[in-house]
């Protein structure tokens, strides 16, 4: 149904409304963990470290949720689909019970997002102990069509990223060897 909604607005987004109401990120988080432990059951490890002060803020759920779950979808393929029954993933890098993604939330302050300025934003990281975002694509994985991954579509992060601009945000990546840190700033009221 997520799905189908999503692919709906896509298509025709001027039929479909910008669903806004009260988002909680934390909400947001623990559905795309549990939607992420349910694909990947074996092997992977998704670590929360969520700052309990950050307010709720208007939004819209379903995007945001999607936002956060193609960046997790991504992590986990780099990571070898948390390397279900103890096969090596990427070269052998990552072991068995060795996959790693980590949802840490804080509020930062002072931030600008484009050329505005805001008292507080949201920052939500998504980190990976993955083998790292190819160098050759590291300058382009927002633009569409731009995958790492065979069989890869490239859509993920541009949808993300049109998700998180839609909530005035933006995403950064850094990324090298054993660890990429996805950085969603959103601004907060």
């Amino acid at each position: 149904d997520r799905l189908q909604a999503l692919v709906d607005r896509l298509l025709a987004p001027h039929r479909r409304p910008h669903v806004v109401g009260d988002v909680n990120i934390h909400e947001i988080c623990e559905r795309v963990r549990s939607l992420i432990l349910a694909e990947f059951p074996r092997g992977l490890v998704v670590e929360r470290d969520y700052d309990a002060s950050i307010p709720e803020f208007r939004g819209d759920r379903e995007q945001l949720i999607q936002a956060v779950l193609n960046i997790a979808q991504n992590a986990t393929q780099a990571l070898g689909g948390g390397t279900a029954e103890g096969e090596a993933s990427v070269g052998g890098r990552i072991a068995r019970g060795d996959a790693r993604i980590v949802f840490r939330t804080r509020v930062a302050r002072q931030v600008t997002i484009g050329k505005q300025r805001w008292r507080l934003a949201l920052e939500l990281h998504i980190q990976d102990n993955g083998p790292g975002v190819p160098e050759a694509i590291r300058d382009r994985i927002f633009h569409p069509l731009v995958s790492g991954r065979d069989g890869g579509s490239g859509l993920g992060l541009t949808l993300a990223q049109t998700f998180v601009q839609r909530h005035q945000g933006t995403i950064e990546c850094d990324s090298i060897p054993g660890r990429t840190v996805f950085k969603l700033l959103i601004p907060l009221p």
